[in-house]
């Protein structure tokens, strides 16, 4: 691309001014606000040291109980928001705030009161809190059932800790919050003890206290009809209290449980894998995770009636199931989310993938009522073969140059909590507009981050274009939907169908930026009929060899580019130099890089490899020219 394209495509930010007029979100745009916003900072607990395990009780507790109130308020309006979450430098929660109130203007008319303290979080919204749920410590997995309690019945959870001072003294004696429920014996014995009999049930205890916990959820909560349809979360549990230093201390992806508190979801945290105990709990009888894993998510698809789940969260490998663990698993990472991956996708069920490190995230249950419109317009149109010929991509009789066509998968963006972290620093980058880039923002991440989506497309260059991510409006695996051997179910392709193509219709999404094959398996035409459906111009693939049509839809297997620029410009170069017969096409994929960065690998080719035949294109040139020169071979 010429240096006086690369100016004048920095013209779109000056149109994204015209957009905010144009397309009508404001105050008037949706969602009511009440007259009063009540914000509190959580900001200290991050920094607590937590080689103290005292710090790290208070932390979790405390954290536990703000989100906990923050779903329950917020589940019909936004009421109270959280200060806690920053990433590359930028305070997030405070940006995201910022805005709201003064560029976008949506909590402009409200009054903003911060709370001081958690005791003044419950005492404010004591009126909406109908008492408490006690949760046992040393069974970690009665974490998640507190969580799902506090959706379903209101209830603030908290670990038993009859220690002066602790979060539990506060609500039950201080504050005298009656207990609705005990996951514990109320002098801190263990009602789930892996022997016997699963508590209030005629089941046989599988002998693990950590299943039993999960089986007493799945029959009281889940398989009684009591949770949210459509929606999981698989979040680790407090067993975060034995290694709170093991990653990140917001990674214990507390501050993601209120938009599911609010939606009343199931909570979860099991391993995927058969053949092997879990870390957390080694004296399980072999395979009791993951048998219990096939239960809820054989229950979540029920509950959904064969429809399709959103489940929040990613397996919490720096903590539970991989080489990463403590005491570590046989299992790498990537094949343990690829485990995962296969299994829920048998169930008809994604992931909205809060992975360690960006994994934490707040305010998505306050962030949910932002207003959105029923179809926002993609900023940059698909170029016209017309367009293509002029630039010296096509000749007169439709043949593509002989170039290395390069096309930039922005990734990864298949969790509302990388999503709401990256765009306040990469859409403020300078270099930003001087390279064709698509963004992979998958369009569900709009439910918990729609805020985000929105200042993205309202802030887009001429050189900003949007498409979806793994594996379209979630991640799984497509295959996974067709070929069922763990679940048995029938085919649910066109569920899938349906629900990508009304997200992909509302973000006017055409291109999926990678069908993420895994451990299901190679997708077929079969499911690439399905996709071509609402993602027609094309798709970027897993397993495939090279370019191709697939079932009609212009179709390039992605490649990761080394994190370093040298690297990057090396491989990107080396790939010319084997394209000098032909077109050529390399869709590149790289993960949390900033603008600044592809401009660098861009002078980077152009002053090592002058000779290499490059040109960087957006995504709907470089499928384009997919569908061109296949169409033209033999």
């Amino acid at each position: 691309m010429k240096m006086a394209e690369m100016l004048r495509s920095r013209s779109g930010i000056a149109l994204a001014a015209c957009l905010v007029l144009s397309v009508g979100i404001g105050r008037c745009a949706g969602t009511q606000v009440p007259a009063v916003v009540y914000t509190h900072s959580a900001e200290e607990l991050n920094r607590l040291d937590l080689r103290s395990p005292t710090n790290a009780m208070r932390l979790w507790d405390t954290l536990h109980v703000l989100t906990a109130v923050q779903g329950i308020v917020n589940r019909d309006a936004p009421r109270l928001y959280l200060f806690y979450c920053s990433e590359f430098g930028v305070a997030t929660d405070h940006f995201w705030f910022d805005w709201l109130r003064q560029d976008h203007g949506w909590l402009q008319p409200a009054e903003v009161r911060s709370l001081s303290s958690l005791e003044a979080v419950v005492v404010q919204f004591r009126d909406s809190i109908k008492g408490v749920v006690v949760y046992d410590g040393n069974v970690p997995a009665t974490s998640n059932l507190g969580s799902t309690a506090a959706g379903l019945d209101d209830l603030l959870p908290v670990r038993w800790d009859a220690t002066p001072g602790s979060v539990y003294s506060l609500l039950v004696q201080r504050l005298r919050l009656p207990v609705k429920l005990w996951l514990v014996e109320p002098d801190g014995k263990p009602k789930f003890t892996g022997r016997g009999r699963v508590p209030d049930s005629e089941r046989v205890s599988s002998g693990s206290a950590k299943v039993d916990a999960c089986y007493w959820g799945l029959e009281h909560f889940l398989r009684s009809g009591r949770c949210g349809k459509g929606v999981g979360a698989y979040y680790v549990d407090s067993w975060w209290l034995q290694h709170p230093r093991q990653a990140d201390p917001s990674m214990h992806t507390l501050s993601n449980h209120d938009y599911f508190i609010a939606r009343r979801a199931f909570f979860f945290d099991l391993s995927p894998w058969a053949d092997e105990p879990p870390n957390d709990d080694p004296l399980q009888p072999p395979g009791g995770d993951h048998k219990a894993l096939l239960e809820v998510l054989m229950a979540l698809y029920k509950n959904a009636d064969g429809g399709i789940t959103k489940i929040g969260g990613f397996p919490p490998w720096p903590f539970k199931y991989t080489t990463h663990s403590s005491p570590a698993g046989k299992h790498e990472g990537v094949p343990t989310e690829w485990e995962f991956s296969r299994l829920i996708s048998q169930f008809n069920a994604y992931k909205e993938a809060d992975a360690a490190g960006l994994g934490a995230m707040a305010n998505a249950s306050f962030f949910q009522h932002f207003p959105r419109q029923a179809k926002y317009a993609q900023p940059n149109p698909k170029p016209s073969a017309e367009q293509w010929r002029k630039r010296g991509y096509l000749d007169a009789q439709g043949k593509v140059a002989r170039k290395l066509f390069l096309g930039h998968y922005v990734g990864d963006y298949d969790s509302p909590s990388w999503l709401y972290k990256a765009v306040p620093k990469f859409f403020r980058d300078p270099a930003r507009g001087l390279v064709p880039l698509g963004w992979a923002f998958d369009p569900n991440l709009a439910d918990r981050a729609p805020q985000a989506m929105t200042y993205a497309y309202l802030n887009a260059t001429t050189n900003d274009f949007f498409i979806a991510g793994d594996s379209g409006a979630g991640y799984l695996n497509p295959r996974g939907l067709t070929v069922r051997p763990d679940s048995k179910l029938p085919s649910g392709l066109e569920r899938w169908r349906d629900y990508c193509r009304d997200y992909y219709r509302q973000w006017d999404m055409t291109i999926t930026g990678f069908i993420l094959d895994g451990a299901s398996g190679a997708a077929t035409d079969l499911e690439y009929a399905a996709y071509r459906t609402f993602s027609p111009n094309g798709a970027g693939t897993h397993f495939e060899r090279g370019p191709a049509i697939r079932a009609g839809m212009a179709t390039c297997p992605e490649r990761d580019l080394p994190d370093d620029v040298a690297g990057a410009a090396q491989v990107i170069a080396s790939a010319a130099d084997k394209a000098r017969d032909g077109p050529a096409f390399f869709w590149a994929r790289s993960i949390l890089k900033s603008p600044s960065w592809y401009w660098e690998l861009s002078q980077r080719l152009a002053r090592d490899y002058p000779a290499a035949a490059v040109e960087v294109v957006d995504p709907y040139t470089f499928f384009g020219l997919i569908a061109c020169h296949q169409r033209l071979s033999p």
